[in-house]
């Protein structure tokens, strides 16, 4: 779909002023890049195609489960499902939202060609959809699977007129039919994303007649489009900006906490991992280099001063509030002694030589304190920031040795990273997906499968617990701190800020 060439006439055909109250603007950092809703799973695609598509089960802004387009679900026995849909429901093409539609959306997720970054972790487990009736259909699972309402939250319903068509007819807006309360009406690759109201939302009224999510990812130039008017909201406000925004009259600021964290990912499988320069040696194998890196980091001054007080310290790669993550665990401050001595202790008394790799939203800053605070043990650190078309590429090839990145535990479950990241690669459909450094073994694979099928929940807390405190202890994944969902709009404008740090137009509404 084509809009407009230049970022700057899109802003100038978009800008309205408050007279056009019924046109909403929105600032995003990270544009979507595609329409495709089972294409590429990151945040800026899941937070752009929430406005469209829609899912079975939901989370309120606080993360807790809502019926979305199942009005109602039930355990039948331990491998069976019942879900019953809303009636009424129709698609943006006027056809009724039907079992079969939910049946077609599986299917389709595990086989689109090519995905970098697939939605399958969410459906690890589920043997197949069984429709019973037109509003009815069953979900049979391999096993035990308590944690299927949860991972439904991230699987997007489209009709089965499209589930057939490829990522091009996704992008093109041929395919790009949802059930949300906006319909597409104008995209392409990195131009504002423009959507009509859906008028016959089974949600209720829309406020907004357009709304229109605008990419522009430097950071000053989209507090500037605030600031002038060309935008009426923004996400992620860069956090120096924080402080006017907040003492001027004219604006809201919209925070609160969040479910990502900036995490370090360190590769403990291969003997010569890229970026690492320690003689051939892989020091990352030892949990006393690991433990050394971790205890090496200042998190409290990280939280504070890099991040200007909004983000908190954390050495857990999951925010405590988060179903099995360690709800009261202290934070261990930097000991750079300690940390010298572990790495002498580990045959590395002169440190070694490493390339940190980084992502560029949001965590070069906190790359850039721990190079810093990395160097005082002996440990060599540069910086390379990946461009964010790059990024994801080059880790899924497992092209870093170490690297940093915000990573959401979306599905409000740490079961999600640890059977994505701890879980070992290529040994379980749907687990260990997002596993680029080696973890796992045979023991902690048996005990996430164990902890993922218990039914009940205090049992699965405290396996998931467990699992977590193993990370922590071993310094498998390493959190350095948990961010905050940073938002800013004009004053006339109500919004609470989600921790999942997705922006929907449907929420923002007029004061």
């Amino acid at each position: 779909m084509k809009l407009l060439p230049r970022l700057a006439l899109g802003l100038s055909l978009l800008a309205a002023g408050p007279a056009m109250a019924q046109n909403l603007r929105i600032g995003i950092q990270s544009p979507p890049s595609t329409l495709d809703p089972h294409w590429l799973l990151n945040l800026p695609n899941t937070g752009a195609l929430r406005n469209i598509y829609e899912t079975l089960v939901t989370r309120d802004a606080q993360m807790q489960l809502r019926p979305g387009l199942a009005e109602s679900w039930r355990v039948v026995d331990e491998t069976t499902w019942e879900f019953r849909l809303r009636p009424g429901v129709r698609f943006h093409d006027g056809a009724p939202l039907t079992s079969a539609d939910i049946a077609a959306s599986f299917q389709r997720v595990p086989n689109v060609p090519g995905n970098p970054n697939p939605y399958t972790i969410y459906l690890a487990g589920v043997a197949a959809v069984e429709p019973v009736d037109e509003l009815t259909f069953r979900i049979r699972t391999n096993g035990p699977l308590p944690i299927l309402p949860t991972n439904l939250t991230q699987i997007f319903i489209v009709p089965r007129s499209v589930a057939e068509k490829g990522n091009a007819e996704f992008n093109a807006g041929t395919a790009a039919i949802g059930t949300g309360p906006f319909r597409v009406a104008s995209w392409s690759t990195n131009q504002p994303l423009v959507m009509n109201r859906n008028d016959h939302w089974w949600g209720g009224s829309v406020p907004w007649e357009t709304a229109s999510l605008v990419p522009i990812p430097v950071d000053s130039a989209r507090v500037a489009a605030l600031l002038a008017g060309d935008v009426d909201f923004i996400n992620n406000l860069p956090l120096q900006d924080a402080g006017r925004i907040r003492e001027d009259r004219r604006f809201a600021l919209f925070d609160g906490p969040s479910v990502y964290a900036a995490n370090l990912y360190l590769d403990v499988e291969r003997p010569n991992p890229p970026g690492v320069e320690a003689e051939g040696r892989n020091p990352m194998k030892d949990a006393r280099v690991r433990r050394a890196m971790s205890l090496a980091l200042n998190r409290e001054g990280i939280a504070r001063q890099i991040m200007e007080g909004y983000a908190d310290p954390t050495d857990q790669p999951a925010p405590p509030f988060i179903f099995g993550a360690l709800p009261n665990r202290p934070v261990p401050g930097q000991d750079i002694n300690a940390a010298r001595a572990l790495l002498a202790e580990a045959g590395f008394p002169q440190g070694f030589g490493l390339n940190l790799f980084c992502s560029p939203s949001r965590t070069p800053r906190i790359c850039q304190a721990m190079a810093a605070a990395w160097t005082r043990i002996g440990i060599r650190t540069t910086v390379e920031i990946v461009p964010q078309a790059t990024f994801l590429t080059r880790r899924n090839k497992r092209e870093y040795g170490a690297f940093v990145t915000a990573f959401g535990s979306l599905t409000g479950e740490t079961s999600y990273l640890l059977g994505s990241q701890l879980h070992s690669a290529g040994t379980v459909p749907g687990l260990g997906t997002l596993n680029f450094t080696g973890l796992g073994s045979p023991e902690t694979d048996a005990l996430i499968q164990r902890a993922r099928a218990t039914l009940d929940d205090a049992s699965r807390a405290q396996q998931l617990r467990a699992l977590m405190q193993r990370s922590v202890d071993e310094s498998l994944i390493i959190g350095v701190g948990l961010l905050r969902s940073v938002n800013a709009g004009q004053a006339r404008l109500n919004f609470q800020a989600r921790a999942d740090e997705e922006v929907l137009a449907v929420e923002i509404k007029p004061r």
